[in-house]
């Protein structure tokens, strides 16, 4: 471990003459510094896409977006019997015909491979069509197919309205790659051949649209290169195998992806504007509600995905809207080659901190990224920092749960403080809800394995870590059987060298040190015939775990129905927070880029806290299944709250094996049986 940096910091001995000494919780000497803000966490798909829809609907200037991805026919806001809610593509022409600029800047891939498993720009892709049209033989005999597939959730009438929105929006794209704007306005032209349904002239009218411009952006192949060589040599999980390592540079070069999700409205009028940091894809399946329901509403009333979805985003104003701000113009210049960022240079000098947006707080916020053409990874060492401060619990919410450096970093901090004299008996509790399900955890599970490995919960992955372990076993075996043996053939060449030369006093110990080298090696080999152990858990000393994942509090007994983790936040003493769209996997630390914010104030932290546990572990009929009424999973004392984590997942897990009963919260258990092996993430 490095030595500690000195910080300095003055004191202004004519007020005081004593100070509080805190963590450093915030990133030093790096792009972005902390700033001044207001600061709302929207949680959930219901919250956010709500906001965002709001500060669209009241811009006056400018709107400039940042997304993975972006479908104009999806309904940011939804409620039965409403008609006046609009989909967002239709939301953008009518502010661009009111002088609104709009600048929408999305990933895309070239190659068109990864948006077969999730169609990022549906009306602007080949998936659309591909995925429309493929026969299910084709998908289930094709392997690399049917691993990626995924068929389209919208109706009809969406990929009509989304086909036609893309196909004006490309009229006006200005990205500077001579390859894309071609292949997009050629493609969607010859896609796009029947007549305009009533439908999508009533929502986007028949002129073509004014002051918005669509830009895309990908990697060029230096880009993937380096990503590729720097994830495979000079990523921080340095206990990958020589396979693993080089597997996962080529996917990440190959598939690297821009991730960033951010909007930012009028800060060309800088006293009014308001930013988002996202991590919410725009597209139907990312939204839903608190209450995460099993059943599935029409696009414009309800949750339409096809399983629940939980994520996270966040509102924000103030002088840290600067930092969003050189975000957004680096890239959207980098795309088209525009010089946007000169025109804004100096409209960071009248931003204010928004006191009109309602439920806010004022914090010290700083934004974070990785950003692998600029260097930038500094979201990486922002959460092994947080993770090095813990005194008292982390708190994770995230996609993947797969980056092997954090959990080192997490068991290295609870060993210093066992050292300095913190009794194991009053341990740092970890509490994780991640993906358990095929689709979450994706091409990932070697890596999810080595998590859950290193923090002695194997078990929760037994079919990957019997393999894995097993694996391990044989190459050992294999390898002190082969040294056995040639110790012992070494040992029986100089026997047949000195025979006749020496008296048997002399040669005797050598015979018998080669007859054992063998029965050492016999054994080993018979060792490598014996079956592989049960996977059990493996305490660590002052740490104590939940590894969890969601279901829908209200599926029927018969079939739970899994709520998709999407967000990426993680939590730390009720202190620090950050959200925003990097996960924890090397991809997202180290390849793709990524845009988080952080702060360091308790009384925001905290009330989010309780809300997310208090979701999470509501019991929908207390008192049943002898638990008590009272228990409180959301309590501030982490002890107890993990006692009552416990009490919920056992109860849980005994309601599902019998499949008569249903979820009595939506927290579960983390526990995935298959035992395929995929290390490409």
């Amino acid at each position: 471990m490095s030595s500690p940096s000195t910080i300095v910091t003055p004191i202004a001995l004519s007020s005081t003459n004593s100070a509080t000494g805190t963590f450093p919780w915030f990133v030093q000497k790096t792009e972005y510094n902390p700033a001044d803000a207001t600061y709302r966490q929207l949680v959930n798909g219901e919250e956010a896409f709500g906001a965002v829809y709001d500060a669209i609907l009241q811009a006056k200037k400018s709107v400039d977006i940042i997304c993975w991805g972006f479908q104009p026919s999806m309904y940011f806001k939804r409620a039965a019997g409403n008609s006046d809610y609009l989909p967002i593509g239709s939301l953008l022409v009518k502010k661009g015909a009111e002088g609104v600029k709009v600048r929408l800047l999305c990933w895309m891939d070239i190659l068109h491979l990864a948006e077969i498993s999730e169609n990022n720009m549906p009306g602007n892709s080949v998936a659309t069509e591909a995925q429309q049209h493929l026969p299910d033989g084709v998908v289930k005999r094709i392997p690399v197919v049917s691993s990626m597939f995924s068929r389209p959730y919208e109706t009809d009438d969406q990929l009509d309205f989304d086909r036609e929105w893309y196909r004006r929006a490309n009229k006006n794209n200005v990205t500077k790659s001579l390859i894309l704007p071609l292949v997009s306005k050629s493609t969607m032209d010859r896609l796009f051949t029947g007549p305009i349904t009533p439908m999508v002239e009533s929502l986007l009218g028949k002129g073509s649209f004014k002051n918005i411009d669509l830009a895309t952006r990908g990697f060029d192949t230096k880009d993937r290169a380096e990503i590729a060589f720097r994830t495979a040599l000079l990523g921080k999980d340095k206990q990958r195998s020589a396979g693993g390592k080089a597997e996962n540079g080529a996917v990440m070069g190959a598939f690297a992806t821009h991730h960033q999700k951010m909007v930012l409205v009028d800060y060309e009028d800088p006293e009014n504007a308001v930013g988002f940091v996202m991590g919410h894809n725009m597209l139907d399946t990312y939204w839903d509600k608190d209450d995460h329901s099993c059943v599935r509403q029409k696009p414009n009333v309800g949750r339409n995905g096809l399983h629940p979805r939980h994520d996270i985003s966040s509102r924000v104003s103030g002088p840290i809207l600067k930092d969003l701000n050189h975000n957004f113009c680096e890239a959207w210049d980098d795309a088209t080659g525009e010089f946007l960022a000169v025109s804004r240079a100096l409209l960071y000098k009248k931003l204010k901190r928004r006191t009109d947006l309602g439920d806010h707080s004022t914090v010290r916020a700083q934004i974070l990224r990785t950003q692998s053409q600029k260097g930038k990874r500094d979201i990486e060492q922002l959460y092994l920092q947080a993770a090095n401060n813990v005194s008292n619990y982390i708190y994770v919410e995230n996609q993947y749960f797969r980056f092997v450096p954090l959990a080192e970093k997490i068991k290295t901090a609870v060993a210093r403080q066992i050292t300095k004299g913190r009794s194991p008996d009053n341990p740092i509790y970890l509490f994780v809800i991640t993906n358990s399900n095929d689709e979450g955890i994706g091409p990932g599970t070697v890596n999810t394995y080595r998590m859950l490995e290193a923090l002695g919960s194997a078990d929760q992955i037994p079919g990957v870590a019997t393999l894995e372990r097993e694996d391990a076993r044989q190459a050992d075996l294999v390898k002190r059987a082969s040294q056995a043996d040639y110790e012992a053939s070494q040992l029986e060449w100089a026997l047949q060298q000195a025979a006749g030369r020496f008296p048997e006093s002399v040669v005797n110990p050598t015979r018998e040190r080669a007859k054992a080298a063998r029965a050492q090696a016999a054994k080993f080999k018979e060792q490598m015939k014996q079956k592989p152990g049960p996977v059990v858990p493996t305490p660590i000393p002052g740490l104590k775990m939940h590894i969890c994942t969601l279901v829908a509090p209200d599926s029927p007994p018969s079939a739970w129905d899994y709520v998709y983790i999407h967000a990426k936040l993680m939590i730390v003493d009720d202190v620090f927070t950050t959200q925003g769209s990097a996960n924890l996997n090397s991809r997202s630390m180290e390849g793709d880029s990524e845009l988080n914010i952080c702060h360091e104030n308790t009384e925001v932290t905290r009330p989010l806290r309780k809300r997310l546990w208090e979701m999470h572990t509501k019991m929908r009929r207390a008192g049943s299944d002898g638990v008590d009424s009272d228990l409180n999973g959301s309590q501030d004392d982490a002890g107890k709250a993990f006692r009552a984590w416990e009490d919920i997942l056992k109860i849980n897990e005994r309601r599902e094996a019998t499949g008569k009963a249903s979820p009595l919260a939506s927290v579960v258990k983390f526990i995935r049986l298959s035992a395929d092996r995929q290390d490409s993430d």
